[in-house]
């Protein structure tokens, strides 16, 4: 019986009591939601920069990998390039090694110069010049024998025979660009360095181009160690960079070399997870060029254990936010349920309309407070209907007037066009041919187009340059060419206006009768390139530097003509990018050239 009554007087009864285990349960629900989301997006995160230092550290191994099988290939192209070197490297891969030197003395003897197009000194040379080379091997295939060069002691010299090695066998075999020495040409010259690498280049006759031989470079991996020093803070897991048959060719765990990766077969470049030694997470960047592949393994393991701090803070937090939920709202609403009847009255007048009343609570308590912000959201409510009721009137007039600016330029550009068929009517051509030009100029630039086709901003350049051409009668002439099938490219609208006024105001010479400007539009490799041209006054050097420190700075008390080549130069950045800009090139009383140069984007499409 007592507890039945506790119910009805406590919950079922006492809206309080509703309220504050409804606001409980939402608190408890959202800030455990909150949490969990908040602990996932730092997880997400932390996890996200595991990634991306590793692969930032892939990249970096790719990267040298990379570079030392281009140094490789730039060694035998370089043969190519030099006759005497290309000869002395074919008769030495298609000859015995000892009739090499014979053959060395016989040019020296007939032509002193041919020293230095000795191939081993060439090829020594190479291997010296690059720290991370332990071994460089040329391999006869036509002869059969194996010369290599040890950075530590010396060259050493391998006579093959098929019949009785398996070296030409396995230097015949395909592989890819980047590998491991073979086992046998290991054995042959004594290795037992598990930590080489091979990079392989292939070596043809210059005239016949028939296959003569190869160039194996053998690496230390420590350079590839070397290239992760600057991610060795950040590293998780591991790094494998591998052969398409699994061979391990460097290991930054070191636990593999010399082995076939045993979890080759389950690594793929479309699952980022895979179950190897652990559940881990797999990022593979494939080499296809050089024939390899770097393979990043971080178990997931340490990514839990790089998130375990977080997650402690946030149950931490959670556990405080979730105590501080319960505690403090049950406090409030036992205080404040004696007095919130007038509240609730004055609530319900507001619901009718009635924003007249107000409550009068003196207290300066946290109910008194309320009380207080409740007059005052009254009164700010009142004042932003008024304010609402204002803003519709101004955005009425606002659309009026947005209207009427969108009838001006029609009415404007009918009565030009009724002033020209006067002036025309009256016999007067030319007035009427400058109206009807002013009159496309004005339509062009009320226009709310920002980029228009090539051809119609010639268009307007030429409409612009024919009113003074009828003004300045055979003073000035003007030309314009466009090449090839570049009128329909995109370009800035007004771009050739700015430039133009610019020389009708500074450059243009009334006194002369020889005035001439001239506007060229070509596509040159990738770009468009538009060529304005004149033989006015041309600017000094001083000046034209003052122009050219206008156009990167504007300042404020600059010429009209600087801000516009400044407005022209910075337009064309900000559309195209930092390729595109403007350059000008001017001499006193010879003329000035501006050239405009955009990529042009059709081009760019196509390739």
């Amino acid at each position: 019986m007592k507890a039945g009554s506790f119910y009805r007087t406590y919950i079922r009864n006492n809206l309080f009591t509703k309220l504050l285990a409804t606001f409980s349960a939402i608190a408890v629900l959202a800030i455990v939601t909150l949490s969990y989301l908040l602990y996932a997006v730092m997880a997400g995160s932390i996890e996200r920069d595991i990634v991306g230092n590793q692969r930032r550290a892939m990249e970096s191994v790719s990267g040298y990998l990379t570079a030392k099988n281009d140094s490789v290939q730039r060694m035998v192209s370089d043969i190519y390039q030099d006759t005497a070197l290309s000869q002395n490297v074919s008769y030495l891969l298609q000859h015995p090694f000892a009739d090499y030197f014979r053959f060395r003395i016989d040019r020296y003897a007939d032509e002193p110069r041919a020293g230095f197009g000795n191939a081993l000194t060439y090829f020594e040379r190479k291997a010296e010049g690059d720290a991370d080379i332990r071994h460089l091997l040329l391999y006869s295939s036509g002869v059969q024998y194996l010369y290599a060069y040890r950075r530590e002691g010396n060259p050493q010299l391998l006579q093959l025979n098929s019949a009785l090695s398996y070296i030409p066998d396995a230097m015949a075999l395909e592989t890819p660009p980047v590998s491991l020495p073979s086992p046998w040409v290991r054995s042959g010259l004594g290795l037992e360095d598990k930590r080489l690498y091979a990079v392989r280049s292939a070596i043809n006759d210059s005239s016949t181009l028939q296959n003569i031989g190869q160039l194996l470079v053998y690496y230390s991996s420590d350079g590839i160690q070397r290239a992760l020093a600057t991610y060795a803070d950040v590293l998780k897991g591991y790094l494998l960079v591998l052969t398409p048959q699994g061979q391990v060719v460097f290991d930054s765990s070191g636990a593999y070399y010399g082995k076939l990766y045993p979890y080759a077969s389950r690594i793929s470049a479309l699952s980022p997870s895979a179950e190897l030694e652990e559940a881990s997470l797999v990022s593979v960047l494939p080499e296809s060029a050089a024939g390899f592949n770097v393979v990043s393994v971080v178990p997931k393991s340490e990514i839990r254990a790089a998130t375990a701090s977080v997650r402690r803070t946030v149950l931490s937090v959670s556990a405080v936010c979730i105590l501080f939920a319960v505690a403090l709202p049950s406090i409030a609403v036992f205080s404040v349920a004696r007095r919130t009847g007038s509240l609730v009255r004055l609530m319900r007048r507001v619901e009718t309309g009635d924003m007249a009343g107000r409550i009068h609570d003196p207290r300066g308590d946290e109910l008194g407070q309320i009380a207080s912000g409740f007059n005052r959201m009254l009164d700010q409510l009142d004042r932003h209907i008024e304010q609402e009721y204002k803003a519709e009137i101004r955005q009425r007039n606002t659309e009026l007037s947005a209207l009427q600016a969108r009838i001006n330029p029609h009415f404007l550009s009918n009565t030009l066009e009724v002033i020209r068929m006067r002036a025309v009517s009256q016999g007067a051509d030319d007035a009427g041919e400058m109206i009807y030009s002013l009159s496309v100029l004005f339509r062009s630039m009320v226009s709310s187009q920002s980029i228009v086709p090539l051809r119609e901003e010639l268009e307007l350049g030429r409409q612009y340059l024919e009113l003074f051409r009828i003004r300045y009668k055979d003073r000035f002439a003007y030309r314009i060419e466009m090449a090839g099938t570049i009128g329909g490219r995109g370009v800035i609208k007004l771009s050739l206006q700015p430039i133009i006024e610019n020389y009708i105001v500074h450059g243009l010479d009334p006194d002369r009768s020889d005035n001439r400007f001239s506007i060229r539009a070509e596509a040159v490799r990738g770009m468009i390139s538009i060529t304005l041209e004149d033989n006015g006054r041309g600017m000094d050097d001083q000046r034209l530097e003052e122009v050219e420190r206008s156009m990167r700075i504007p300042l404020p008390d600059e010429a009209e003509g600087s801000f516009g080549l400044h407005s022209v130069s910075e337009r064309l950045r900000l559309v195209y990018g930092p390729e595109a800009g403007l350059s000008i090139a001017s001499e006193a009383g010879q003329g000035t050239t501006v050239i405009i140069r955009f990529p042009d984007e059709l081009e760019e499409e196509r390739s």
